[in-house]
């Protein structure tokens, strides 16, 4: 057995307690020994143990009477008992405080060892969890998500409004924008946020296996399976469901899914029992799920089902005002990550990044930032640890040396291109001159000037007038 940490062992009777020390300093233990309660609470004071071994004569009454109630000792140390026939009504009274095992005397030293090994596993088991709760409710909150601009602060005005109430969400938006973030966020911000947050990745799996994860299956349902399954639905039970890209899920499957959500309740497959279900589902795709109604692919039945809100999360290049705040975010996050003095960008850098269409969107960008933090050697990123950018823009920004855009063998007017780089540009910035007339380098007036000769017009201007 590998080393396991420091172990007090508490017993009146010498020869037991001395015994029990060697045999388990043998195996790596780092072991003291004490003869009293009073003794224990002292040491315990100055020094902390994973495992108190503890005898039961000195339970409440005989000195040990810090295990339980106003003064019991600190929760990350695991307490075993050390009892006798004789002793069960106190090992009993005990347990149910928070001891975490109990071995009857006389034991043998392997005994005692994988009671050890079990206690130790399962409070190791329970700090973890502690912990990923933490973080759980660190990472999915809406304070935490980044965005200044007015097309995300929206989406954060919808999503705080919805979030309390059982609706079903649907989170439409590009790859890569954040969409399981979100659908985080709306579960614990949520009064189901204490049960379960369950993610299924509906394009990841073949349509027999969608059906085995989401709905589980009896043991013989089908060949390779050996043994009875608890689907994602029985998970999610009083908690949340999040099932990604649903776009890809087939009709047959579609089917199934729109019966649990119209009866909250299925049956395994294979099985014949059934199973009632009260999840919330929260969807994503970044598919246009219109269309594919339109083209027969999706069940509008099961749309309607799962669009009772619907939250689109705009693409990157629609919030370029948030790409300096998100860049700054993710060198800090790295930085510290990779222990590097690096706390800022640089205003020309940020300029860099926000004339990049961002295909891939918030995770696009976090890359790009880790392989600049990654590489630079000053305390701040400047454009020259972007130039690797230049291979991923191809002829959206050029590259020094070659030309802009290719021109076609018949040629092009000017006016036509003069139309198509404008039209593209306001586009581009979601039909925003001013940003419009900084990305090509030209005044708020003289995009207003271009705009009106060229005759273009979007429903956006016409309601700010």
């Amino acid at each position: 057995m590998g080393q396991a940490g420091r172990i007090l062992i508490v017993d009146h009777q010498s020869r037991i307690r001395r015994e029990t020390a060697e045999a388990l300093k043998a195996l790596d233990f780092q072991v003291d020994e004490v003869a009293s309660g009073d003794e224990a609470r002292e040491i315990l004071k100055k020094s902390s143990y994973q495992v108190l071994l503890a005898e039961t004569s000195l339970l409440p009454g005989g000195g040990l009477e810090f295990l339980v109630g106003p003064n019991a000792i600190t929760s990350s140390t695991v307490v075993i008992l050390m009892a006798s026939a004789a002793s069960m009504d106190d090992v009993a009274s005990v347990m149910r405080a928070g001891a975490a095992d109990f071995i009857q005397r006389p034991y043998g030293i392997d005994e005692l060892c994988l009671r050890l090994e079990k206690a130790l596993k399962v409070r190791f088991y329970e700090n973890e969890l502690t912990y990923l709760r933490h973080e759980r409710d660190v990472i999915y909150r809406f304070e935490n998500f980044i965005g200044e601009s007015p097309a995300i602060k929206k989406v954060f005005a919808l999503l705080n409004k919805v979030s309390s109430s059982n609706a079903s969400i649907l989170i439409s938006g590009e790859t890569g924008t954040g969409k399981e973030l979100v659908a985080g966020a709306v579960h614990y911000s949520s009064p189901r946020a204490a049960k379960s947050f369950i993610k299924v990745n509906c394009a990841a799996l073949h349509d027999n296996l969608l059906e085995s994860e989401l709905f589980g299956h009896e043991k013989g349902a089908y060949t390779g399976a050996s043994r009875q399954r608890i689907g994602r639905f029985e998970q999610a039970d009083r908690g949340s469901l999040f099932l990604d890209e649903i776009g890809d899920m087939s009709l047959g499957t579609q089917a199934k899914l729109l019966r649990v959500l119209q009866e909250k309740e299925f049956e395994r497959l294979g099985g014949d029992k059934t199973i009632k279900v009260d999840a919330r589902i929260i969807s994503a795709s970044n598919k246009d799920l219109g269309k594919l109604i339109r083209e027969g692919k999706f069940r509008e039945d099961l749309y309607y089902r799962i669009n009772v809100i619907n939250v689109h999360i705009p693409p990157l290049r629609e919030r370029r005002e948030d790409i300096p705040l998100l860049a700054e975010f993710f060198i800090r996050k790295f930085a510290a990550d990779l222990k590097k003095n690096i706390s800022r960008l640089h205003p020309e850098a940020a300029r860099f990044l926000q004339r990049h269409h961002w295909p891939g969107n918030v995770r696009e960008l976090q890359n790009c930032i880790e392989r600049a933090v990654l590489m630079s050697e000053k305390e701040e990123i400047v454009v020259e640890d972007l130039m690797f950018m230049r291979d991923l823009l191809g002829e959206e920004e050029g590259v020094e040396g070659e030309a802009l855009f290719k021109l076609p063998p018949q040629g092009i007017k000017l006016e036509d291109m003069e139309n198509a780089l404008i039209t593209e540009t306001l586009k581009a910035c979601n039909w925003v001159q001013k940003d419009a007339a900084e990305m090509l380098g030209i005044s708020k007036r003289v995009m207003n000037y271009k705009v009106k000769q060229l005759g273009l017009a979007h429903p956006r201007w016409l309601k700010n007038r």
